[in-house]
């Protein structure tokens, strides 16, 4: 569970967020621009989705690829089908090195910069095809390659809008060099309708897709901001129900729920379970002379000190209501249980909680109550906690600060007293 300050940390956050969210929803403009740490987050959650996508679609891109190819080559005329068969699998291989990273799950991160080299040099590869073929019937199966390849890179991979443009258009200078670097005669105007217009509609088509991405994440920052809230308020809420109030403690609720659930345990283990019951010895003389708020400090105060003897899983220190407290320890008998309740007088006497004036003492002491035994079908985990209450109402009644363990097999007062009553300094 998050601590109170992480909480309040990233509530900050949240709401700085959503306040920059809304700002963005407000402004109409052509470009969604977010800030530096929105920006990073989008970066974040756009790589992985893009990456995740990728990894299953390059499959049906690569297989439509080869279906193209195939088409393609059937067609070519014998004079350009093995130059133009050599650069077509280098693109094809340029798909399946891009297909191959996006399953290296470590590479998300890097999901623009390996797509759009692979990009870069599909495109590369498509343009410089068109300058060394010589039919003019090879030219026109060409720029199918050119059109879908450029598909491809600016609607199918999932680049962004700026790496798609740079890819396609980089890729595009680097394809005329190449096809000049091998003796090509490029035809300008077949080049110039193919590959520009469909640069150019490829480029507005990757810009919507983006601008839309950012808008549903926007849209989806909200929703998890508001799940968040939700779920701390669901939160919040158990907590308050379950938690004291003054002390921090569990409450009555929590502690009945508790002991139900050890109770159980135990019976299914055949494991003993005890209960310790502590009473504030003279509360009421401590409010009236010092008043509640150095009451509650008080309380506050061996509410800590009990704290510090349940460290274990199972066990639990609860406020049972005024100035009385609970604890449960599993997998405790009478003897561990007596030998708790002496530490937890001695922690309070060493606490050194100062008294007021009246009583002939000069520190606060707590009274013990204990019980324990393994629960059998006699038995219920009431019948253990009135056992613990009697314990501890006989300790009170034969002058307080001491402790008493009862058997909550045996209804009469009887059991082991540990006498310590007038404790001063």
């Amino acid at each position: 569970m998050l601590k109170s300050t992480d909480i309040h940390s990233e509530a900050v956050v949240n709401d700085r967020e959503v306040a920059d969210i809304e700002r963005l929803r407000d402004r109409r403009r052509l470009r969604l621009v977010f800030g530096p740490d929105l920006e990073r987050s989008y970066q974040q959650d756009y790589q992985q989705r893009a990456a995740g996508a990728f990894r299953y679609g390059s499959i049906l891109v690569f297989l439509l690829y080869s279906l193209l190819g195939t088409g393609i080559y059937v067609l070519m005329p014998e004079r350009d089908a093995q130059s133009w068969l050599a650069l077509y699998g280098g693109i094809g291989g340029t798909l399946l090195i891009a297909g191959t990273l996006s399953y290296i799950r470590q590479l998300n991160s890097w999901f623009n910069v390996y797509i759009g080299l692979c990009g870069f040099s599909a495109i590369t590869l498509s343009v410089a095809v068109t300058g060394v073929v010589h039919e003019a019937e090879a030219e026109q199966l060409i720029q199918a390659t050119i059109i879908y390849t450029l598909i491809i890179i600016y609607g199918v991979i999932g680049l962004r809008f700026q790496y798609a443009t740079l890819a396609c258009w980089g890729g595009g200078l680097a394809g005329l060099v190449l096809s000049n670097m091998l003796d090509g005669n490029l035809n300008w105007e077949i080049f110039f309708r193919t590959y520009v217009g469909a640069s150019v509609m490829g480029m507005f088509m990757a810009y919507y897709a983006e601008r839309r991405d950012r808008e549903m994440f926007l849209q989806s920052r909200l929703l998890q901001i508001a799940k968040w809230r939700t779920d701390r308020y669901a939160e919040q809420l158990d907590k308050l129900s379950r938690e004291d109030g003054l002390t921090g403690l569990a409450n009555r609720r929590h502690f009945d729920e508790a002991l139900k659930e050890e109770w159980l345990r135990a019976s299914r283990q055949k494991s003993s379970l005890a209960v310790l019951m502590i009473d504030v010895d003279n509360f009421k003389h401590f409010n009236d002379k010092l008043g509640h708020q150095e009451g509650d400090r008080c309380l506050r105060t061996v509410a800590d000190l009990l704290a510090g003897h349940a460290r274990r899983p199972g066990e639990l220190v609860a406020r049972y209501g005024g100035e009385e407290f609970v604890m449960i320890f599993p997998d405790t008998d009478q003897p561990q249980a007596m030998q708790i309740a002496e530490h937890v007088l001695d922690s309070i006497r060493e606490a050194r909680i100062p008294q007021p004036d009246g009583l002939g003492c000069w520190y606060v002491t707590v009274s013990v109550g204990a019980s324990a035994t393994i629960p059998s079908e006699r038995l219920t985990s009431s019948r253990l906690l009135v056992a613990a209450d009697q314990a501890l109402y006989h300790v009170k009644n034969n002058g307080r600060n001491g402790c008493w363990c009862q058997s909550p097999e045996i209804r009469s007062t009887s059991g082991q007293l540990f006498k310590d009553v007038k404790w001063m300094m």
